[in-house]
């Protein structure tokens, strides 16, 4: 850059984080640590980039660092819990805003965050005790405002939540990250109101701002819709021969765990409940949504002569990269692998099926369905932690054009690869929760009878409540149903009624599903 001190460079960082180029701040910052890397300010702000650029783990790992070199700095410590909030990490985030609050009693600021935690948490007095105190001390807080409109929607009082977030916007009118919050909230609070066409327009909204925040950068690689398109193709017109030999076992697997599963599909068709029901088990240990494959994927997935390559992949590559995947397993479950069943959750790892199927040919799969419908609705409505794949899902058209692509791309992928593959329909497994629960069980190795679920929430039994939820949304989902139609057919869902009332099915119907397409 020509910039030769690491506080010009900080400068010149803030002037294109004003400017919304939060991933060029980032190379810049990165510039500074090289010159200054005992420099905590440095680290704060590049972890706060990263952050905003949507690489929250970085950003933790960068905030981290900072704290290792100035544990004692507010602003950092505030830095690393909204970090963590981001990431569901909400215990490791409150650590964060009390010893920041400790450190500056009369600051609102990690109060309010903590008031915010406690009612995600469902600690709904301690919740409001938060607030008031936070309010107190500064009244325009925002996330204490939002601490009490979450605790009044989980206790059922909906319609305070809308009136206190119209309150808020009418104040203050639309500040960007704040005003995400309060239309999130206020999105949900309508939906519970039986008001979805307002939800909606409150959803779409936030997606708006969403996708200004973490617009691509011109000249970043290869949008994640444009790879699945691509995969599509090539899949579409690969000769199946190669594919289907294994370039030898998988070694360095069988000697780290009993067995090797990996869960598949879309974001919302129902993982996390599987995951749920898996990770109860004493046998099996679960990997939740870590990549190690991203140095394989980035290697033979980048165009169609790395194809080519892995199509004819030699043992030798093969197993470096099975050591090498292994190798980043042990380093996040550590000792809860050895004789267990790994189970690797990261449901867009979908895109990874002819690298899974040529490194683990032992491996099984679990690919979880649900209705299209409810997929789709569900990834525009919910609010994750923006990537470039999570990008994809900011608009409507993008999310049922993703689903498409990625659900042709298996269809596609389980037409040629020798994958040992296990359907699970979200439904099902929701309706006749143990029958499902034992199938799904024995198809990974493990104890047939799923027992007393140790998660409170399959105590209390699963959730019907989701199921369906795309036909009060009819009216909005119109623009994409053409798309997702033939997905619906494919698995033997309801048609899409064109006017009258919704159509019903009995959730209690075993489905026989057609085979994969060609």
């Amino acid at each position: 850059m020509g910039y030769e001190h690491p506080l010009v460079l900080v400068l010149v960082a803030e002037g294109l984080e004003a400017e919304g180029r939060d991933p060029e701040a980032v190379v810049v910052l990165e510039e500074a640590l090289e010159l200054a890397p005992e420099e905590a300010e440095v680290w704060r702000r590049y972890g706060v980039a990263l952050a905003r650029s949507g690489r929250a783990a970085q950003a933790l790992e960068a905030l981290t660092r900072s704290l290792e070199l100035r544990p004692e700095v507010g602003a950092t410590l505030n830095a690393a819990g909204a970090v963590c909030v981001q990431l569901g990490e909400l215990d490791a985030a409150g650590v964060h805003y009390a010893r920041a609050s400790e450190l500056a009693p009369t600051e609102a600021e990690p109060v309010a965050a903590l008031a915010d935690i406690a009612a995600r948490k469902g600690q709904m007095s301690k919740a409001r005790d938060l607030a008031e105190r936070a309010l107190v001390l500064q009244p325009t807080a925002l996330p204490a405002h939002i601490a009490l409109g979450r605790a009044d929607l989980m206790e059922g009082h909906a319609e305070r939540t809308v009136l206190r977030m119209n309150q808020i916007l009418a104040a203050t009118g639309l500040p960007a990250e704040a005003g995400i919050s309060l239309l999130d909230l206020r999105a949900e609070a309508l939906d519970q109101l039986g008001r979805p066409a307002e939800a909606f327009a409150d959803y779409s909204t936030r997606n708006q701002l969403l996708a200004r925040m973490h617009a691509p950068a011109p000249g970043e690689p290869e949008r994640r819709l444009g790879q699945a398109r691509r995969l599509s193709a090539y899949f579409g017109a690969a000769s199946p021969e190669p594919w289907r030999v294994a370039p030898g076992p998988d070694q360095a697997g069988a000697a780290e765990a009993k067995g090797h599963v990996f869960l598949l599909g879309f974001p919302c068709s129902g993982t996390t409940l599987l995951e749920k029901v898996l990770g109860g088990r004493p046998e099996v240990a679960i990997l939740e949504e870590v990549d190690h494959l991203s140095d394989a994927t980035a290697r033979f997935l980048v165009n169609d002569a790395a194809l080519d390559r892995l199509a004819h992949l030699k043992p030798a590559e093969a197993e470096a990269c099975r050591l090498a995947y292994w190798r980043g397993v042990q380093a996040s479950v550590g000792d809860r692998l050895q004789g267990r069943i790994l189970v690797d959750k990261l449901p867009l790892h979908t895109l990874a099926l002819p690298v899974i199927a040529k490194l683990f040919p032992d491996a099984k799969v679990l690919f979880a369905l649900r209705d299209p419908r409810d997929v789709t609705l569900s990834c525009f409505r919910r609010r994750f932690q923006v990537n470039s794949a999570m990008y994809e899902l900011l608009t409507l058209e993008g999310a049922a054009t993703y689903y498409d692509q990625v659900m042709t791309f298996a269809e596609r992928c389980r037409a040629i690869l020798p994958l040992e593959v296990r359907e699970v329909r979200h439904e099902a497994l929701v309706s006749d929760f143990d029958v499902e629960a034992a199938e799904v069980l024995a198809f990974i190795g493990a104890a047939a009878t799923p027992g007393t679920p140790r998660d409170p929430q399959l105590a209390r039994g699963p959730n019907t409540k989701a199921l369906g939820q795309w036909r009060r949304y009819q009216e909005q989902l119109r623009p994409v149903l053409a798309r997702l139609e033939p997905w619906v057919r494919r698995w033997n869902y309801p048609a899409t009624p064109s006017s009258g009332p919704p159509a019903t099915w009995s959730l209690k119907a075993k489905i026989a599903l057609p085979p994969p397409l060609a």
